[in-house]
């Protein structure tokens, strides 16, 4: 608490010197807050929308090429220098040519935050599909195991842990995805958290572009905490958490 009230007094204060052209005080983010909440909300449910779709899009291809390079180290290995170059590509250098390929909406958004979440989601579930110990992958080849039984009753119930640790990472990247993906490809129709920042900046609203900003913090401490609490729920009695 007394972080975030000497967060808030720094804020202000500075808020107060630079003058508010530069940096809106507390109490002007709150009255744009409340003045614009219902595009707020309108624009925090479009882009919500967007980055869960991301988010399940990222940890299908993400699961789906860890579990491959895995069954097919050939396949993994193949694949590698793709992966690696999907995590370096700077989004906002591909966030135009997506607007051609797919035209303006919420599937700009979603191929963007896929993209930022994507490798977190492939890298923690190939670490994870590598953690049983030797001692339990004899034990299934001692049993005569088949390779669909050991990834589905040894690998992929090991990865999991890790699995969702990489989830929540993914989570925050989503949103910063789906983010720049609307201020490239969202003309306002409907509105999103992209567009709001955007347009508010443009416009010298800077109250409105810092709550819009918020508003995008927010979802993102949202989806992490959620991801968190599943975690709890699926592994935690595992590792006394």
């Amino acid at each position: 608490m007394l972080a975030l009230l000497g967060g808030l007094g720094t804020w202000w204060g500075l808020a107060v010197w630079v003058g508010p052209l530069l940096l809106p005080s507390p109490p002007e983010v709150l009255a744009a807050s409340v003045q614009q909440s219902g595009r707020l909300v309108e624009a925090a449910t479009y882009t919500s929308l967007a980055t869960l779709l991301a988010l399940c899009m990222a940890t299908l291809l993400g699961v789906a090429t860890a579990v491959l390079s895995w069954w097919s180290p050939a396949a993994g290995r193949a694949l590698l220098p793709y992966t690696v170059l999907v995590q370096v590509v700077p989004i906002v250098a591909i966030a135009p040519l997506l607007v051609v390929w797919l035209g303006y909406g919420t599937g700009v958004a979603t191929v963007t935050g896929a993209i930022a979440a994507f490798f977190p989601v492939y890298s923690a579930c190939a670490t994870g599909l590598r953690a049983p110990s030797q001692d339990l992958v004899d034990l299934f080849a001692l049993y005569r195991a088949s390779r669909s039984a050991e990834l589905w009753r040894l690998r992929l119930p090991a990865a999991l842990p890790v699995l969702l640790s990489g989830l929540r990472t993914a989570a925050g990247l989503a949103v910063i995805g789906a983010i720049v993906g609307e201020f490239v490809g969202s003309n306002g129709f409907p509105v999103s958290l992209g567009y709001l920042v955007v347009y508010a900046a443009r416009s010298a609203n800077l109250g409105l572009c810092f709550a819009a900003i918020f508003a995008a913090a927010a979802l993102a401490l949202i989806l992490h905490a959620l991801i968190g609490v599943a975690e709890r729920h699926a592994v935690g009695r595992w590792y006394g958490r």
